[in-house]
């Protein structure tokens, strides 16, 4: 049944969260990266129910906007950013983001007051739990640490090498549990990688 649900939200393109992760106690991470802004909206509620402790982001916060190609977008990058920088410092959750190629750190810093920002890679200890943040890829395999958290495409998938674990915000939002150790995925909302690669939009 539970499957059934999951293709159900996301073909009406909403977050299916599994009730197990609803009623754990335990402390959790949420994992995202590469955000179009269609996905404000859905962020939002998944982050309202699931009441994450850290939420980490890893770049490319307007991802529909590409503005490394186009920077002449920065009005429309900023009025992403003054969106989502509320929304996520107002959740109650820790907030670490790693800045993307396509992010500028002049329009992050402006409005992203609480949250801790990564330049390019860092090695941070959350809970106990080591875990190497970085936008790309390979700013986590050169150093790898126990937890992997990366986005910016998928050249590195989701998976275990040499007892490490590594999630890919792009193929997966996900949720790591502070004490046990353990991960769950969730799949975007459809739609999601159209906006991401501009499809049907103009001038992104």
């Amino acid at each position: 049944m539970s499957g059934l649900k999951e293709v159900i939200y996301y073909l009406i393109g909403k977050p299916y969260i599994p009730s197990k992760l609803l009623i754990e106690k335990e402390k959790k991470l949420l994992h995202i990266s590469d955000t179009p802004i269609c996905f404000y909206s859905k962020l939002k509620r998944l982050i309202e129910k699931l009441k994450p402790d850290y939420i980490v982001h890893t770049g490319d916060f307007t991802d529909n906007i590409k503005l490394e190609l186009h920077p002449d977008l920065i009005q429309e990058h900023e009025k992403g950013i003054k969106v989502l920088a509320p929304m996520l410092e107002a959740s109650g959750a820790k907030v670490i983001l790693a800045v993307g190629n396509h992010d500028n750190i002049d329009v992050v810093n402006k409005y992203f007051e609480k949250s801790h920002i990564i330049m390019e890679a860092e090695t941070m200890n959350i809970e106990g739990l080591s875990f190497r943040i970085s936008h790309f890829p390979e700013g986590v395999q050169g150093c790898p640490s126990r937890y992997n958290l990366f986005g910016h495409d998928l050249t590195l998938k989701n998976g275990c090498i040499d007892n490490k674990f590594y999630f890919n915000g792009i193929a997966y939002m996900n949720i790591i549990g502070l004490e046990s150790g353990g991960c769950t995925t969730l799949n975007y909302p459809s739609r999601i990688d159209d906006a991401r690669l501009g499809r049907r939009k103009s001038g992104l």
